[in-house]
């Protein structure tokens, strides 16, 4: 059976998943012609710049006679405000806008994950190898859409650990994927309700970007008109960490792009979406800028990756800005370009931003992704027959078991690229943003040739299609190609297939396999140690280290906490890697929750040319479970746990034709 009679018969046996389309939203953004309104300085207090803000928004309300509510500063010289039970948006755009003492008014856009979570990855799900999971790292031979990892991961898996900000829903720390690999990063969601976190007032921002959880209940639906449709938590944030920067779970057949990086976790999404001010404040904050009322970034990112987006043009003064300020801070910014089928969301658009489109197994630009002008890079977002694997949670709404599980969607291509960036950064950290775009395109891969496949026009851009330059830029992402431009220095391996993790009182084996020095010549010794040891209170305890020719026994006795393991190669690179000691956590069976992923996630996707399109929306992640298409996500299908079981073993016999 080929593929689109595959995700046909899927299709067919879930039905039509029910859309819900997004209301308009009441929040605006002022900004003011007096530009020392709110104007960040060491002499002003948060207090100041707010009462300033505030004064501005209550004199805007008085003249025009308006309910204009403040909420918060926003950037230099501008303000959130509220003007509750607008009918027509754009007459009170036009009022304000005519107000001598204002610049601009804008909306303050919802934003959305590009994800989606539909019947995935059933077919990989009862692979008994399990070597189907990883099918994106795997060799060009058998995966021609693969990024190519494969073939570097046998010299090098990074070094110098690069800080990646993930900005998204947030994290669930205590996952085994994400031990040793989270650095402490921020909550940027203002909105209580969609917080979801506990929190009271008109600002829910702290110092914790734990992902409490974004499922949206009947209530919620009822009380936000813009929420969208009933479903589960995403775990979304957690899924695109992992995929980046986590720990291999090699006995679930699962591994990310970057085993080396750091996560800099900044949460700017919760229950139903999120606003493009708190995007444009957690992008700002992630590239070590001032943000008012916010503690300064210690961690500033190399790479800012963003897997959501809103419909329409970018907003040059809310998105944009940051954008542009992040870039021109060092910090190259990856956006996933969304999942309508259609053009790019915002900010990929955004001048400055990374675009990435997603292609499918075979290499075609996938039939949910955004594609356009707009693009830079295509990378795999996966089908519903080969999703993308990584880490999440068995929690309907609120954490509970930690898991592993699939989806699909431009989010998932986003983070790919970002942990390759990250590769090439951690082994020559002196590169310009430019230069960095400049060898992600020119290291790409040639796009796929299918025959009798539709090329990708305007008139078939809303369904699988074979790429190019006008639609999916400059080719596909490859990481061998991309890490082979820095081999003439060496390229010193060091990694551990059981991760950056070691539990107290035990011993982990790490390898510098395959390393090679300046000349290209592999070695076979490698010298190792330890530094920046970190040990308990009254703790005198040591890292032990056995080693032999290029691998080494690493034992982390009680009391010691965390420490970098450092190989070094005669004549060439030195590689580190950051060891926390700790236990790294236990993670439920994923059979079962793959299997029912569809069901307690309702933001399904499916390929509209098979069922119809997703409404558009609110700011939203780009990520989704395989089964589904349309961007904002779709009803909830009722298989029972019989019927999906069965259809998955049936999907089963299906697959043996298969070559996986």
């Amino acid at each position: 059976m080929n593929r689109v009679s595959l995700l046909s018969t899927i299709a067919a046996l879930l039905g039509v998943f029910a859309s819900s389309a997004w209301s308009a939203d009441h929040r605006l953004v002022v900004r003011f012609k007096d530009a020392d309104t709110g104007r960040l300085s060491a002499s002003q207090s948060y207090d100041d710049i707010q009462a300033r803000a505030k004064s501005r928004v209550e004199s805007l309300a008085r003249g025009n006679r308006m309910d204009v509510r403040f909420l918060r500063p926003f950037e230099n010289n501008s303000a959130v405000a509220v003007v509750p039970g607008i009918e027509n948006v754009q007459q009170v755009l036009q009022r304000l806008r005519s107000d001598p003492n204002v610049l601009d008014v804008q909306v303050d856009r919802r934003i959305r994950l590009h994800a989606q979570s539909p019947l995935v990855g059933v077919l990989n799900s009862l692979d008994p190898s399990l070597r189907s999971r990883s099918w994106f790292h795997q060799d060009l031979a058998s995966q021609r859409a693969s990024i190519n990892t494969g073939a570097i991961w046998a010299n090098f898996h990074g070094t110098s650990p690069t800080v990646i900000a993930v900005v998204d829903t947030g994290v669930l720390p205590s996952h085994p994927a994400l031990k040793g690999h989270l650095l402490p990063g921020y909550d940027f969601v203002t909105d209580p309700f969609i917080a979801n976190d506990g929190t009271v007032g008109t600002n829910s921002r702290d110092a914790d970007p734990t992902d409490p959880g974004d499922a949206r209940s009947l209530t919620d639906v009822s009380t936000d008109t813009a929420c969208g449709p009933v479903s589960s938590s995403t775990w979304h944030g957690t899924f695109v960490s992992a995929l980046l920067a986590g720990n291999p779970a090699v006995s679930e057949g699962i591994f990310s792009v970057n085993w080396n990086a750091v996560v800099l976790p900044i949460r700017v999404l919760g229950k139903c979406g999120g606003f493009s001010t708190d995007l444009a404040d957690g992008i700002r904050w992630a590239a070590g800028l001032p943000v008012a009322g916010v503690p300064a970034n210690p961690f500033p990112a190399k790479v800012i990756n963003l897997s959501l987006g809103t419909d329409g043009v970018c907003n040059a003064g809310i998105e944009g800005a940051a954008v542009s300020a992040a870039r021109a801070a060092g910090s190259l910014v990856v956006v996933a370009t969304g999942n309508q089928s259609g053009t790019s969301d915002s900010p990929a658009n955004c001048p400055g931003a990374f675009a990435v489109a997603a292609v499918d197994q075979e290499g075609l630009k996938a039939s949910y992704s955004n594609a356009d002008s707009f693009v830079q890079l295509v990378a795999p977002g996966g089908d519903a027959a080969f999703p993308i694997w990584s880490a999440s949670n068995t929690g309907p709404t609120t954490a509970l078991s930690n898991t592993y599980a699939t989806k699909i969607g431009t989010s998932f291509a986003a983070p790919m690229v970002s942990g390759a960036a990250g590769m090439l950064l951690s082994l020559n950290g002196g590169l310009s943003v430019s230069a960095v775009e400049s060898l992600l395109k020119s290291t790409a891969r040639p796009f796929i040739s299918v025959s009798g496949r539709a090329q990708c026009t305007s008139a078939s851009v809303t369904g699988s299609c074979v790429c190019n330059a006008s639609f999916c830029g400059a080719g596909m992402l490859d990481v061998a190609n991309l890490i082979n431009t820095q081999r003439s220095g060496g390229l010193t391996n060091l990694f551990s297939n059981t991760g950056s993790v070691i539990p107290p009182g035990q011993t982990r084996t790490f390898s510098a396999a395959g390393s090679i020095n300046a000349a290209g010549v592999e070695q076979t010794a490698v010298s190792f140690s330890v530094s920046n040891v970190q040990v308990a209170a009254g703790s005198s305890a040591q890292p032990g280290l056995a080693i032999s020719g290029t691998s080494v026994d690493v034992t982390a006795p009680s009391g010691v906490q965390a420490f970098d393991l450092v190989a070094k190669v005669e004549g060439g690179r030195t590689s580190i890697v950051s060891i926390v000691v700790e236990n790294p956590g236990n993670t439920s069976t994923t059979l079962l929750t793959a299997l029912l992923s569809p069901l307690l996630n309702a933001s399904t996707v499916f390929d509209p040319n098979i069922v119809g399109g997703g409404a558009s929306g609110p700011v939203t992640d780009s990520g989704s479970s395989p089964a589904g298409g349309g961007g904002s996500g779709g009803g909830g299908g009722h298989l029972g746990v019989l019927g999906l079981l069965g259809l998955a073993l049936g999907l089963a016999m299906l697959k043996r034709r298969r070559v996986v």
